[in-house]
């Protein structure tokens, strides 16, 4: 039995940016964990560990050497390997001659029903010590960054260039090269705290060392200090931090040493809107907002966190720079208030959306064209029309504004803003700002119907356009983000339950673009971009499914058929999720693979009921007629399921004592038509086919 030892690797470089870091240290751990699996060596556990300047592997227990290995070799087939005298051939000679072996080392094996000549051969396992050097320079160079730098050949890439690299296998030094770089034993501490080298010999000495020389090497322990010294900070203003988990994370990886120090701004500044002061301070600084333990509302305090031992002077630079800042988005708020917001409209002609699709003033006459006929659609009195389509006329022109020129995060919010001070009525502010809902995986989707119906016109304006000029997402790449702008439909679409059918959807966007590209747009042209939308449509569908969960065969049952609305396809996949596994859908099912497994894929005429002789047949083309009235009569998914339950004992009835393909073309024909009605009458919930039975089915 090997006895196991602590491996220990961290690889020390320039200042790595933050948003590369979670993703590194998962890459880290899954190649180190592919890599010693590949290789035999046995450990009992993988941590990573990270901050800017050094990304941390520590293997628990690895194994002292790989384990020995009986390797089977395979060789040529044996009616191959020796001639009619029974003699070695020159293929069988060749394979013993390569692999230095006799023929007493040779046994013959079938392989998958064949007769092959096979050598087993053992591989002796070689010290972790030995192979250690090797692997690690391999795991360092297969780790991938987005953006990644080369400094001293462009055959080697990081992060950022690196400058030390510590091995310790049992304590004692790994030596191997990269990056022009000798490992060692010693590692840095802060890079202004306690720069010098300090040599390591363990994985606990390490993780001690390093934070009495200012360095917080594990990032949860990172985390619950700078979480508790912003509630500590908050409490002494008699506040709340205001937590984004994002800005958390990256102000995690921006730190070794994490220091909260607190600050404040002017309470004059309380008056602007809530969002320019946490934009300012979340996005442009870095610094925590405080609210109000009880009420929320903003206090004029924040809390950064200092890579450095507390100094007045950095609270006095942390606040001087936010005064700057606030001074800036104050000016921008008074400059862009002395213009009612439909003077800013004007200047969207000036402003290019995207070359071949025109102007933003363009995108905004295609928008109100837009959401008046998605909301007459959709069944909107003219007042609340009226009103969409005042937001989708204005929903564009804060993206000139001062303001928002300076702080991009803020589209929306103050549109919003300013339609409210331009007195524009509560529902068009609302709308305007909740046309950009939801922004990303997980936000909120807008509440109101107007907020809806302009976030779907500019989606699919968008995703109109850009398929229509040859822009589309390819693999990794999206610069347009359009998947997630078709994402934002298919939720808004979903979870409000709209009956917008997706066809019509995209046939409105086509009839307005049209306005825009007008010959280009021709009738060729709208039949492929309408299949492109709709695939497109059903991809972020699927995504969405399996994001809720739902079994890879209910999504491709429900999108197998043709369904009217977004909202309804969702309806019925979880529908069938609740059913699966249970009675009546084996029913349902194996009642639709009997009939689908006959029925054409075309039926050249309705069923003649003259035809029909046998008395299973007619039982069955009678339960058909039934099961048929009580679809047109309801959209009650379990009642139709019912239904096509109750037709697996004429369906059986109909297989068991008919028979379909007889002599008679006019029988024949008549009855498989009755096969393909059934079908068609299944297709409308759902392809069964795609679905599993039970195994309890009989």
């Amino acid at each position: 039995m090997t006895t196991g030892y602590d491996l220990l690797l961290e690889i020390g470089c320039e200042e790595i940016p933050s948003r590369f870091m979670s993703g590194a240290l998962q890459q880290l751990a899954v190649e180190a964990k592919a890599m010693l699996a590949e290789n035999r060596f046995e450990f009992k556990k993988i941590d990573t560990a990270g901050t800017p300047r050094r990304l941390t592997l520590v293997v628990r227990e690895l194994a002292d050497r790989q384990p020995d290995l009986i390797e089977t070799i395979k060789g040529p087939p044996v009616d191959r390997a020796y001639d009619a005298e029974g003699s070695p051939t020159r293929a069988l000679e060749g394979f013993l001659k390569s692999r230095n072996a006799a023929a007493g080392d040779i046994e013959e094996e079938d392989i998958k029903g064949a007769l092959y000549i096979v050598l087993h051969q053992k591989v002796t396992g070689k010290d972790t010590t030995d192979v250690l050097p090797e692997l690690l320079p391999r795991l360092i160079q297969k780790l991938n960054f987005p953006r990644p730098m080369y400094w001293q050949s462009r055959e080697i890439r990081f992060a950022r260039p690196i400058r030390w690299i510590m091995a310790l296998y049992d304590g004692v030094p790994v030596s191997f090269s990269y990056a022009g770089i000798n490992s060692a034993n010693q590692t840095f501490g802060h890079r202004f705290l306690a720069p010098e080298a300090v040599v390591i010999n363990s994985v606990e000495h390490y993780y001690k060392t390093l934070e009495e020389k200012f360095v917080i090497v594990d990032p949860e322990r990172r985390l619950e200090i700078i979480r508790r010294q912003l509630a500590e900070k908050a409490a002494e203003k008699g506040g709340r931090p205001l937590i984004d988990n994002n800005l958390l994370e990256e102000v995690l990886y921006l730190v070794e040493y994490p220091v909260a120090v607190d600050g404040y701004y002017d309470e004059a500044y309380l008056d602007l809107p809530p969002e320019v002061l946490i934009t300012t301070m979340q996005h442009h600084q870095r610094y925590f907002p405080l609210v109000g333990e009880d009420n929320g509302d903003l206090l004029p305090f924040f809390v950064g966190i200092s890579n450095n031992r507390f100094h007045k002077n950095i609270r006095r630079g942390y606040s001087k720079v936010l005064q700057a800042r606030l001074a800036d988005a104050r000016f921008f708020f008074d400059e862009d208030c002395k213009q009612h917001l439909e003077n800013y409209v004007e200047k969207l002609n000036g402003v290019v959306f995207l070359e071949k699709l025109g102007s933003l003033e363009q995108k905004r006459q295609r928008l109100v064209k837009l959401a008046e006929e998605l909301g007459r659609e959709l069944g909107m009195p003219n007042e609340k029309i009226e009103k969409t389509s005042r937001a989708a006329h204005l929903c564009k022109a804060d993206l000139v504004t001062d303001m928002v020129r300076e702080f991009t995060e803020l589209q929306g919010v103050m549109g919003r803003e300013y339609a409210r001070i331009s007195g524009e009525p509560e529902e068009v502010a609302v709308a305007i700002f909740e046309h950009y809902l939801p922004r990303f995986g997980g936000d909120r989707i807008p509440k109101t119907l107007q907020g809806a119906i302009v976030s779907l016109a500019d989606r699919i304006d968008t995703l109109a356009g850009c398929f229509a000029v040859g822009i589309q997402p390819t693999g990794s790449q999206d610069p347009y983000a359009l998947r997630r702008q078709a994402q934002g439909a298919v939720t808004i679409l979903q979870r409000l339950d709209l009956n917008l059918p997706l066809d019509k959807y995209i046939k409105i966007s086509l009839d307005v673009l049209a306005t825009t590209l007008e010959e280009d747009l021709t009738e060729q042209k709208r039949v492929e971009l309408t299949a492109d939308l709709k695939d497109f449509f059903a991809q972020r569908i699927r995504f969405a499914m399996q994001e809720m969960e739902i079994t890879f065969e209910v999504i491709e049952a429900v999108l197998g058929v043709p369904v009217n609305t977004v909202s309804a396809l969702f309806k019925r996949a979880i529908s069938l999720t609740e059913y699966l596994q249970g009675p009546l859908l084996d029913d349902v099912i194996t009642a639709y693979n009997r009939v689908a497994n006959l029925a054409p894929k075309e039926a050249e005429e309705k069923v003649n009921v003259a035809l029909l002789q046998e008395e299973s047949e007619k039982k069955l083309y009678h339960a058909f007629l039934k099961a048929k009235l009580a679809f047109d009569s309801t959209e009650d998914l379990a009642r139709c399921l019912e239904e096509l339950q109750h037709l697996r004992k004429s369906v059986d009835g109909f297989f068991d004592h008919v028979m379909v393909m007889v002599d008679d073309d006019r029988i024949r024909t008549n009855r498989l038509n009755l096969l393909f009605a059934l079908k068609e009458l299944f297709n409308q919930v759902a392809d069964f086919s795609k679905l599993p039975v039970s195994q309890n089915e009989s």
